[in-house]
């Protein structure tokens, strides 16, 4: 039930820094905030784990292959030179709940959460594309094929980070 309710409690965070992306900042930190004050331990884990992938969001957006639309609000416009700062929220939220779901995720079979993160990763990107958060320059299957092809990277590097920081119960 704990991981039914993580999985529904991530999507709705992740609803509301795509749909609603800088609307929403002020609860997205607050949730964040929360979630690291309940779940101590998964902070350090998130800003190793979001730095890889807030890095190479950045690429991405420096390469043309995303753009997002500018925010109206001139307190978000710095944010605008690097990768937008819900995107950034996101990250942390994500890896925040891997951190969560480490137990789970750790007893299935490497291939699986690779090939899972891969598509589910690719899949999160396209529907921010439709929602309007993003916009793929370089078009939507192209696009697709190496958003997923960097996730399996990706979902590789966090099983590894889990294994890691669990040995050394660093967290």
């Amino acid at each position: 039930m704990k991981y039914l309710a993580v999985g529904l409690g991530f999507n709705l965070f992740w609803l509301l820094a795509v749909w609603g992306q800088y609307q929403y900042v002020t609860i997205l930190i607050s949730l964040l905030i929360g979630c690291w004050l309940f779940y101590h331990r998964c902070l350090p884990f998130a800003l190793i784990a979001s730095a890889i992938g807030i890095g190479g969001d950045y690429v991405l957006f420096q390469l043309g292959v995303m753009q997002s639309p500018l925010p109206t609000n001139p307190l978000f416009a710095p944010f605008s030179a690097f990768i937008p700062l819900w995107l950034i929220l996101l990250w942390l939220g994500f890896t925040s709940m891997v951190w969560i779901m480490r137990a789970q995720l750790q007893r299935l079979p490497v291939w699986s959460v690779i090939v899972g993160g891969s598509l589910g990763g690719a899949l999160s990107y396209w529907t921010g594309l439709t929602l309007g958060a993003v916009t793929w320059p370089y078009g939507e299957q192209i696009t697709f094929i190496g958003i997923a092809a960097i996730w399996s990277l990706y979902s590789g590097y966090l099983l590894w980070l889990l294994q890691q920081m669990t040995k050394r119960g660093s967290v």
